[in-house]
């Protein structure tokens, strides 16, 4: 409408002007009428494109505006300058070695027995079962064994009752033999007393010659004597004379046939009484002879009652130690508990056929535990028995068990491959079996569980430590630490004062945080310049909050403090100087962290096809297409 006024009046100023001079302002002002009526009718015209082009334009300055703060905000996430301080804590420290295991009985027994191909009688026995020492498992049928040992004392009695009859007569036989020994020693006796008293005759008689000769040996010197006398005493011989003279020697003749009468006698006697002697003497040696005989019948005799009993006693043996060795097996058929413990599997039933060292079943002593476990070569070395041990289960939880080390093996395990269908074959591997016994029995743990195992080799308990990558050393070996300082340090802190400047997220100061040890930096900038628009969809679209992750550094200052450390593990290292004390901020070295993330793509999809990605339009959704 005004427009519209602005042509008239105009109109009306050409039509007063009646001179033939043209007028410069009523011109321009015509030629601007013209241009804004021209105009008019294009924005009239072209109205909807116009206000296409103004919200494309809007909404392509607003992506980019989107695109740039999630960019900012994606690099603020992935790139954050924060350092870590930990702090100095007196503590029990320690090394050790780490050991997968099992969970184990203390003791563990499993059942077999010596019986073979016999039957199971009863098991007493299942799965879970608590049993005491000399509680029943299993009984095996003893029929066999039974028939067996009665067979045998049958045995036992005929042998002993043929033995006795064998005995009786073998008695007989030395009781005979004794009796002839005795008939025969009363014959040689009489034999004896016999050559005696003809023995004493004979000596008598000759006796009896001996003095028969002597006096006859004396009537002839008598008679001599007589005949001498006679002839000494005659002077004349004369017929009367030589009468008496034949009459002396017809004496002496009849002495001398006297003497040598009684000198046959005599010899006779004599040659009697050798041969009595001789008699008497064979009648000894017939009598000892007899008695040699005699007593070898008898020796032999006994000998043979003897070996009666004897023959009888090692049949008798032999059958008395076959029924001690059934009787000693009848214990194998009557399985009992040899501990008392918990029956962790039984593996025969009633009617089975058993045979030699088959399982019967395990029992398990679970009052107290053990872990068993292997421990490789480049460790073993480092154990001995008697170290402490901290064990952990998945069904204790954070709990730790304590525990020794009660058996380190000298020798390896033993491995075994097999090889195709029916062979295999044993090695020893590089492990070493190690079994730890726990202090206390604790009722969640249950066999065949698995154990996480520490055995300390080393240990300090309540030193001074700090994380082992909080030591830093020098070109000369120096050990040192950086100790953060306090705001009065950096209130008065100069150049050369041995501290020095550390980027430190915050207001100059690291706080602690939830855990009482880590600090990082938070951003002083506001994010308040920032449109709300673009903040909006972010926080809308694309789950970023803008206010939350603008982040800008600061910094803190440090002291290097030289130390000197002690035992180092894997997580701390003891510290033995006394420039630190417990409570001390101490830096952890490289702890500023860099970008770890690539500045193209942004959470949600990015601008690189985020949902909706309708080409940029109002239409397509936050996303664009830039």
């Amino acid at each position: 409408m005004k427009l519209n006024e602005d042509a008239k009046n105009t109109g009306g100023s050409e039509k007063n002007d009646q001179s033939g001079h043209k007028n410069p302002a009523l011109a321009l002002k015509k030629l601007k009428l013209d241009k804004n009526n021209r105009l008019f009718l294009f924005f009239k015209r072209n109205l909807k494109k116009i206000i296409f082009l103004a919200v494309f334009i809007f909404a392509a300055v607003t992506a980019f505006k989107v695109y740039r703060a999630l960019q900012s905000a994606n690099s603020a996430k992935n790139s954050t300058n924060t350092q870590t301080f930990d702090t100095v804590s007196q503590m029990d420290i320690s090394n050790s070695i780490s050991v997968t295991g099992t969970i184990k009985a203390n003791d563990s027994r499993t059942l077999s027995t010596l019986v073979s191909n016999t039957e199971v009688l009863t098991v007493s026995v299942e799965v879970g079962d608590y049993v005491e020492v000399g509680d029943p498992i299993c009984t095996f049928d003893t029929s066999n064994i039974e028939k067996n040992i009665a067979k045998l004392k049958r045995q036992i009695a005929v042998n002993n009752a043929k033995a006795t009859l064998e005995l009786a007569k073998a008695n007989t036989q030395v009781a005979w033999a004794m009796e002839d020994m005795a008939d025969n020693q009363a014959d040689a006796q009489y034999d004896v007393n016999s050559a005696i008293r003809n023995y004493q005759a004979q000596e008598n008689a000759v006796q009896d010659a001996i003095d028969n000769l002597e006096a006859k040996e004396r009537a002839l010197d008598d008679a001599e004597d007589a005949y001498d006398d006679y002839k000494d005493s005659q002077t004349v011989s004369d017929s009367e004379d030589e009468k008496d003279a034949d009459d002396y020697k017809d004496a002496i003749k009849d002495a001398q046939s006297a003497v040598d009468s009684a000198q046959r006698s005599l010899e006779n006697a004599q040659n009697s009484l050798q041969g009595t002697i001789d008699e008497y003497n064979k009648t000894l040696d017939n009598i000892s002879d007899q008695t040699r005989t005699d007593a070898r019948t008898i020796s032999t005799n006994q000998a043979s009652v003897i070996s009666t009993q004897l023959n009888n006693m090692l049949t008798n043996d032999d059958a008395e130690q076959q029924i001690e060795d059934y009787e000693e097996s009848l214990s194998d058929y009557v399985v009992t508990a040899p501990i008392a413990g918990l029956v962790t599997s039984v593996s025969v039933e009633v009617g089975d056929k058993y045979e030699e060292k088959n399982t019967i079943c395990v029992i398990q002593d679970d009052t107290s535990y053990i872990v068993s476990g292997t421990v490789d070569q480049y460790d073993i070395s480092s154990l001995e028995e008697g170290m402490s041990c901290v064990v952990k289960t998945d069904a204790t939880g954070d709990d730790e068990l304590t525990g020794k080390l009660t058996f380190v093996s000298p020798v390896p395990e033993e491995t075994t491959s097999t090889a195709g269908s029916s062979s295999s074959s044993s090695s020893s591997s590089t492990n070493y079996p190690i079994e730890i016994a726990l202090d206390k029995r604790d009722d969640r743990l249950r066999i065949g569980m698995t154990a996480e195992t520490s055995v300390l080799t080393e240990s300090r308990k309540g030193v001074l430590a700090v994380p082992y990558n909080a030591i830093e050393e020098d070109s000369d070996g120096t050990t040192y630490i950086n100790v953060a300082a306090s705001p009065s340090d950096m209130a008065s802190s100069v150049s050369g004062n041995g501290f020095e400047a550390r980027n430190f997220g915050g207001e100059g100061f690291p706080d602690k945080d939830s855990h009482g040890g880590s600090f990082s930096g938070k951003s002083e900038k506001s994010s308040s310049d920032t449109d709300p628009l673009v903040k909006w969809i972010c926080k809308t679209f694309f789950s970023t909050d803008l206010d939350e992750t603008t982040e800008q550094t600061a910094q803190v200052m440090t002291k290097k403090v030289t130390v000197e450390t002690g035992l180092e593990t894997d997580y701390y290292t003891e510290i033995t100087s006394d420039e630190v004390k417990a409570g001390d901020e101490v830096l952890i070295p490289n702890s500023i962290s860099s970008s770890s993330g690539s500045d193209s793509g942004f959470g949600q999809g990015g601008m690189m096809g985020g949902p909706g990605g309708g080409g940029g339009a109002p239409g397509g959704g936050p996303g664009g297409g830039f």
